[in-house]
């Protein structure tokens, strides 16, 4: 399991069916996608795992749910349609759907969500060993560096191509400016970090020994509190 994962998270996005005004974000991730033009279910989830999936990162029955959510709501409707001699189920928005996005965009947006499992085990990381917090920090760098050259995979594709979606390219280019920046911040972190610790005998006697180096990275962060 990946150590890191970055997400932004709503208070009620999880499993409870939306009603007519009550949606949940990937609901909204849903209609947004489907504003460009209509997709089938495999379509839908395949976008949203491909450029959503670190910042929105959800389970396969989510994804699979919501749909039908959004077609009893009455903010989407489904239809079958044969690709060769298989059938799909082909989704689109319906006015109703178009009004809801517009009305959640114009609203507050929820505060960001940290999710990472692996700054979870460097916090806890005095009870272990050093290899073992020296091993997450290895992983964490290049669980990072694979992301980042996923986006960047992507980031060819929309520059030579445009993208699936050539109409967001500009909004897509400020997304992508942020993913980029945010998995080298994390890769400059885990380095630093390795280096920080390339001096620790182990996990527990730096609170004293490196007491010093913590206070002024404690300092220098309490310059950033805002009022």
């Amino acid at each position: 399991m990946p150590l890191m994962q970055t997400a932004v998270l709503a208070d009620g996005d999880r499993d409870t069916p939306p009603g007519r005004g009550e949606l949940t974000t990937t609901s909204y991730t849903m209609l947004g996608l489907l504003a460009l033009g209509d997709c089938s279910g495999y379509q839908l989830t395949k976008q949203i795992r491909r450029g959503l999936g670190q910042i929105w990162p959800r389970t396969e029955r989510q994804l699979y749910n919501d749909p039908k959510r959004l077609v009893q709501a009455g903010y989407i409707t489904a239809s079958r349609e044969l690709v060769g001699s298989r059938p799909r189920t082909v989704y689109s928005i319906t006015r109703a759907g178009r009004a809801a996005l517009k009305r959640w965009l114009a609203t507050e947006t929820q505060p960001t969500a940290l999710e990472f499992e692996g700054m979870v085990r460097v916090l806890m990381a005095e009870q272990g060993t050093l290899e073992q917090l020296r091993e997450t920090l290895q992983t964490i760098a290049q669980q990072a560096e694979a992301t980042r050259a996923e986006y960047a995979g992507w980031s060819a594709f929309l520059a030579d191509e445009g993208g699936d979606y050539p109409t967001r390219i500009h909004t897509n280019a400020l997304a992508m400016h942020f993913m980029i920046g945010h998995f080298t911040h994390i890769i400059d972190w885990a380095n630093w970090a390795l280096d920080a610790t390339s001096t620790w005998p182990d996990t527990k006697s730096p609170a004293s020994s490196w007491a010093a180096e913590a206070t002024a990275i404690f300092t220098d962060a309490a310059g950033h509190a805002t009022a």
